[in-house]
């Protein structure tokens, strides 16, 4: 596909790449974008790129951060015109409820210091850095960028801390499939549904606190009596268990559970509640 056939909307507003030099030295540049399309942006930028490198722009003014790579750097009099595709992209806008959560994208408290923040980032940024072709994964190193972006700097996380506690740190669930709903099988699905809200829980904190009554139910938007009887179970069966602060928590059988029905299921909702996105410290 030729992507400079696409739609492109032109733009003129800062945009910082950053990226590493095959010596391993980070580069951080300032460019200015030139037009803009679903799966590329044209920059003006002093400095040379070198062709097929992936690099991590920002541009707030677009409200969008990528992960790209290089496919084009040509000198055009006064600047560089390159063109970058993107391999993954989000939003850089703090205030979208529906981001990712920053500290359980580096599986981290709110406490967690700047070097705590640093030493996560560079192993989990190995580990997925599209480079690596064994785990490389350009979504999930995006995401990591940019966690790392706003957690590392004072202002920034001062600012995202703000937002995250006005919304109470919590992502709601919509459960709205029948199979979530009547009968016996509704039943068993509810509880699967809890059981993988508890473990994403216990993922992110493992040695914090549990998940209130209130909190399953503003999450999984199922009701107190719907609940009662399923945490009931879950905890007769000891797959969660209920602390002396009136939180649940699950339990290593729980996981057990969890990790095995979402290998031999193909339903895509649990695999999402398991993957999805409770902050530490919720």
């Amino acid at each position: 596909m030729d992507h400079r056939n696409e739609v492109r909307r032109a733009s003129d507003c800062p945009v910082e790449l950053t990226w590493r030099t095959e010596d391993g030295e980070k580069r951080l540049e300032m460019s200015r974008a030139i037009d803009l399309s679903r799966n590329g942006l044209a920059i003006e930028t002093p400095e040379s790129l070198p062709l097929a490198r992936h690099v991590v722009v920002r541009a707030e003014g677009l409200d969008m951060a990528a992960l790209a790579k290089v496919m084009h750097c040509k000198w055009n009099r006064t600047f560089y015109v390159a063109g970058l595709n993107f391999l993954a992209r989000t939003s850089t806008n703090v205030k979208d409820g529906s981001a990712p959560d920053h500290y359980e994208i580096l599986r981290l408290g709110p406490d967690a210091d700047y070097e705590t923040v640093e030493r996560v980032y560079r192993t989990l940024a190995k580990r997925y850095h599209p480079d690596n072709e064994k785990t490389g994964d350009a979504d999930i190193f995006l995401r990591i960028a940019e966690a790392r972006y706003i957690l590392s700097d004072p202002a920034r996380r001062a600012v995202y801390d703000q937002v995250r506690r006005n919304s109470n740190g919590l992502a709601r669930f919509e459960f709205d499939s029948r199979e979530f709903f009547g009968g016996l099988k509704g039943e068993q699905n509810r509880r699967l549904g809890v059981l993988c809200i508890l473990y994403r829980k216990r993922a992110v904190d493992p040695h914090g606190s549990g998940l209130t009554v209130l909190d399953l139910e503003n999450l999984s938007g199922f009701t107190r009596e719907e609940l009662g009887f399923c945490l009931w179970y879950l905890t007769e069966k000891r797959l969660a268990k209920l602390t002396d602060s009136t939180e649940y928590m699950i339990t290593a059988e729980g996981v057990d559970v969890v990790e095995g029905k979402l290998v031999s299921d193909d339903r895509t909702i649990l695999r999402d509640i398991a993957a999805a996105n409770i902050p530490a410290g919720s």
